[in-house]
């Protein structure tokens, strides 16, 4: 069997490239085919040689430290609750050592006039903000001001008062 190089097309439009064991180039292109991809270069390659690969042998006395210092029982039984809690604690460390700055600030301001703009309300606009922000000390917040915002809406609706 000859080793083969290939650039091929997939279906969204990405171009990959590889290398193919096969007998002939209509085997490597009928195989393309099947996985949906359209072959663009196909090239035999000459005195390529199968060399076992070698891998890179694992640290494992650092797996079995970390695996002695895992507590797996309580993971188990409080999964997502444990796991939101992993979060906001990453947050609020990642929060005490970054700060806000000009450039935040200044992209939170145009992303808010473009979706004013685009005839978003505040909230969706708020919302959509903050899942793109990637400063987490701002997004907090962010988050402070739509939950102001969120409250503030539910009182002047509740109570009928028009501005």
């Amino acid at each position: 069997m000859a080793v083969y190089r290939y650039r091929a097309l997939t279906p969204n439009g990405v171009v990959v490239s590889n290398r193919i064991e096969e007998n002939n180039r209509s085997a490597v292109i009928k195989k393309l085919k099947r996985n949906n991809l359209t072959p663009i270069n196909i090239t035999e390659q000459i005195g390529i040689s199968k060399k076992p690969v070698k891998t890179k042998k694992k640290n494992i006395k650092q797996i079995e430290d970390i695996m002695k210092n895992a507590n797996t029982t309580n993971l188990m039984a409080n999964r997502e609750k444990n796991r939101q809690s992993y979060i906001q604690k990453i947050n609020q460390a990642l929060a005490k050592t970054e700060k806000i700055t000009t450039r935040d600030v200044v992209i939170f301001t145009q992303n808010f006039y473009l979706l004013k703009k685009a005839n978003f309300n505040n909230i969706h606009a708020l919302n959509t903000i903050i899942d793109s922000t990637e400063n987490y000390l701002f997004k907090g917040i962010l988050e402070d001001i739509l939950a102001g915002v969120e409250a503030r809406r539910k009182y002047v609706y509740n109570n009928g008062i028009l501005f």
